[in-house]
């Protein structure tokens, strides 16, 4: 006669491993979420219109932003920290070939173009 063998039954196994699983597939699930949102903030960052303003005269080109930061370096060149800038005016004057500008109502000067 056959003696009965018993068998017992661990599920400390398989939960652990079910459990590893379902936490594996969450972690995936995050990581697809943030990979989809950065997709989608380079895609409106493609989309976003550029705007670029050129000063042309009598055989100079330049852009104004190129000149906003050659007066900001003008400024840093002065002894003063660029990150300080908190409010810059720029008054350009072709004829002249300079572009003068104020920075946060205080230091004021003038750069060639």
């Amino acid at each position: 006669m056959a003696k009965a063998v018993e068998t017992k039954k661990t599920t400390a196994p398989v939960e652990a491993v079910e459990t590893k699983e379902v936490t594996e597939v969450k972690e995936v699930k995050k990581t697809t979420k943030k990979a989809d949102a950065k997709e989608k903030v380079a895609k409106a960052a493609k989309e976003e219109k550029q705007e670029v303003v050129y000063l042309q005269y009598a055989g100079l080109e330049l852009t104004v932003d190129e000149i906003m930061d050659r007066a900001k370096a003008a400024y840093a060149a002065e002894g003063h920290r660029a990150s300080s800038i908190k409010s810059l005016r720029l008054y350009i004057k072709p004829e002249e070939q300079k572009a003068y500008y104020v920075i946060n109502d205080k230091a004021a000067g003038c750069i060639e173009l």
